[in-house]
């Protein structure tokens, strides 16, 4: 189970050790950092998550109820966002979308099509938001609960 500091989830793996940390809360730094390492970056991959991390260990939701999503987006620049509890809204004024297959779909086929992280904004709340857009014309709204950053060497669709 997950533990909360100051902004930064730590979480455990099966034996008890400590994995990386899990950013919660976006401050003056982090976004910063954000903005200068992943911002207008195109997305060339995606790994979406049966599970969330968000999930009650006796209350999963049905794949096709599914509305909180993990995910991975892999930039082009090789670095890639471990990304928890996200909703996805197609509009920010509108609901968020429904079922791991739909919104897998949806995802794919941007990225297929050319997406870029286009830009990083935060709530009044200081969450994470992440802005998809084709030609600078917002695709999807990502409302982030906790991420990282890491590099990858190889995209999952070729290993």
């Amino acid at each position: 189970m997950p533990q909360k500091r100051a902004g930064v989830m730590i979480t455990t793996d099966n034996s008890g050790n400590r994995r990386d940390e899990i950013y919660s809360q976006l401050d003056d730094e982090q976004f910063k950092m954000l903005v200068e390492t992943v911002e207008e970056e195109k997305i060339v991959g995606l790994v979406l998550w049966e599970e969330s991390i968000a999930d009650e260990e006796k209350e999963k939701p049905a794949l096709e109820a599914r509305a909180l999503f993990d995910l991975d987006l892999y930039l082009e620049n090789n670095l890639f966002l471990e990304l928890y509890g996200t909703f996805i809204f197609p509009d920010p004024d509108n609901d968020p979308l429904h079922g791991w297959q739909q919104t897998g779909k949806i995802l794919q086929t941007l990225i297929a099509n050319g997406v870029w992280l286009d830009e990083i904004a935060a709530t009044e709340e200081d969450e994470l938001i992440l802005i998809l857009s084709q030609n600078h014309k917002p695709q999807l709204y990502m409302n982030v609960g906790g991420w990282s950053i890491e590099e990858w060497e190889t995209l999952p669709s070729e290993q």
